[in-house]
């Protein structure tokens, strides 16, 4: 496999230019909806379930802590003893924006 990056996406394309699979190079079968064989996308899914737990992990362990300490879970910023909700009233509107595509 090429370091290169600009080798690497040459390599990328003849083989999938060839019908084989871009990654390992090897045969795949004609009727496959998929560009990389079974075995590369098995490593895939594998590698990419291994990713998100440990992000998620991670980031359930900050959730935890901040919230804990009275603190928004999102941007860490300190909320006040009679505050209600979980989340600041910038990460709330920021999130109301984004859902509704407008201002709170």
């Amino acid at each position: 496999m090429p370091l290169d990056k600009s080798e690497r996406r040459v390599s990328y394309l003849k083989r999938k230019k060839q019908g084989v699979c871009p990654r390992c190079g090897g045969k795949k079968r004609k009727t496959d909806k998929y560009i990389y064989c079974d075995d590369c996308r098995e490593f895939f899914r594998n590698y990419n379930e291994k990713v998100s737990a440990k992000l998620n992990k991670k980031r359930k362990s900050v959730y935890d802590k901040r919230k804990k300490n009275s603190q928004c879970p999102r941007c860490g910023k300190k909320l006040g003893a009679k505050y209600k909700n979980i989340i600041c009233k910038e990460c709330l509107n920021k999130q109301y924006q984004y859902n509704y595509g407008k201002k709170r």
